[in-house]
This record gives structure tokens, sequence and C-alpha cells, in this order.
């Protein structure tokens, strides 16, 4: 059985793709983490995609960002266009070469957004996204890979169901979890010879496994908010922060559900 370009037959007794069609994504950042987490949603039947990202593919990207040599100078959103239109010809597909905090198209667009995908490497613009997301009222699901790639984590913002993400760095701040602007403690050759730490031109990023792990949640919890109230055989997931490491992180355990924090810098408990 066809649907939406993309024969489902060999899914749909996971979930029925036709409950993902008419969903909007608005997703902020295409690099090597928010490519695979656009793949993997556009391959369960999300076919309404709105992108965000300034960037250029160089060749530097290669190591880590699924995308192909000969595509090298072209816009990510761009090349992620033509990913999602080549594998799901009915699918709808808007692309900003933008930065989202220096235009307003993004914040436009969250206004009729089904969800917003955050898949950004820096943290003024994970701020950005997710107070334009707690004013409009639109869940948002962050993920992140700490320094080095030693670990990551994925936190989804559910509107009056859980805290946002500054709620989240304010609950860091408190416990003291510092651990994903923080390099781990490395041996002297780890810092010399694997993670390049006393190399001034070095830029501290994982190897694209260590990604890998985390743009697969990522997508799972997006997957479990898009789909939320329907009937499938795909369990809910319970919690709505998920952190994995590759290296033990002392004192920090790996699920969470996190509400609203009467300290939230931003007060997301009131806008509603």
């Amino acid at each position: 059985m066809a649907s939406h370009g993309l024969d489902f037959t060999r899914i749909r007794h996971l979930l029925n793709p036709d409950l993902l069609a008419d969903k909007r994504v608005v997703q902020v950042g295409m690099g090597s983490g928010g490519a695979p987490v656009n793949q993997h949603l556009t391959m369960a039947g999300v076919r309404k995609w709105i992108l965000f990202d300034p960037e250029i593919y160089d060749p530097i990207n290669l190591v880590k960002h699924p995308g192909l040599r000969s595509q090298i100078g072209q816009p990510k959103v761009t090349m992620q266009h033509e990913w999602i239109i080549d594998r799901n010809p009915e699918a709808e597909v808007m692309t900003y070469q933008e930065d989202v905090i220096h235009n307003t198209r993004f914040i436009s667009e969250c206004n009729n957004a089904s969800l917003v995908l955050c898949c950004v490497d820096t943290p003024g613009a994970r701020e950005f996204v997710n107070k334009i997301c707690v004013e409009r009222g639109v869940p948002c699901v962050t993920g992140a890979v700490f320094r080095t790639g030693f670990g990551g984590d994925v936190y989804a913002y559910i509107p009056e169901k859980t805290g946002c993400y500054a709620c989240m760095e304010y609950y860091c701040s408190i416990k003291g979890y510092t651990y994903s602007e923080t390099e781990p403690e490395l041996t002297e050759e780890e810092k010399e010879r694997i993670y390049g730490q006393d190399d001034r031109n070095f830029q501290a990023s994982g190897l694209s496994l260590d990604i890998a792990f985390i743009t697969l949640i990522h997508a799972r919890l997006a997957l479990n908010i898009l789909l939320d109230g329907q009937q499938t055989a795909i369990p809910q997931i319970k919690h709505n922060w998920m952190v994995f490491e590759n290296r033990p992180l002392p004192g920090f355990k790996k699920y969470f559900t996190l509400p609203p924090q009467e300290e939230c810098p931003i007060q997301c408990r009131s806008k509603k």
C-alpha cells in the first residue's frame, strides 16, 4: 500500500504514517545532528517541513554529515530539501537559509507548527528557539551533543506539561550539572592525541557515531510527541529529558520528567 509517495507497508504494523501527514514541523539546524533527525522522521511519515539553517556544506563536514562530496558548497537547507523530495515526492518543504535569531520568519512559521526541532550547537540559539516556542505554546525538542562527543541529551518542552529548556538550564545550575559546557576528565594522552584539546585549531566535536546516539533519541522523542493521543504499537516515552553518555557522568541519572520550575528565567508556567 503506497501513501504520500512512500510504500509504508513494512512499518504500518507499528504506526499509521497517515497520522503524520498533516503535522507541520519546523526544524532549526540541518547539520550532522539535524539532518539524520530529519531523515528518520521523513521515513516515518512526516511530510510538511519548514527548514532553517544559514550554513553551507563544507569539506570539513564530510567526516560527520551524511551529505555527499558532490554537494560541497550547497546550502544545507537545499541539500535536505532535495533529500526529502527524493525520498518522498509528495512532501511539502519550505527552506530558509537564515539564522533564526536575525529574522522574523521563524517566529511566524512557529505560529502554525505542530512541533519545533532545535538541532543547533550554540546555547544562545537554543535559548532563543525555546523562548519563541514558550511564547507561541509550541512543543519543542532540543538535542545537544556534549563537548568532544562523550555524551549528549535530548530535552522536550511540552506546553503546560513539562518545564521549558530554560527550566532545564536553571535546574542544572542549582544542581551543579555543568557537563554540557565543560570537558570530561581526559587522560593526558586523550587530550593530546585523541580529542585534540591542546590544538588551538581543534573544534571540539564528537565522531559521527557519537552524534548518532543523540539523533536517534531526538527523532524518537519527537515522534512520540507528534503521535501523542494516537493509538499505535510504539510505546510512549514517559520522560521529557533523556541523557546518554559513553563515559560515566557521576551523580546524574539518565531519565527525567522535569516539571515547570518556579524560578524559570522566562516564567514558562505563566505562558498559557
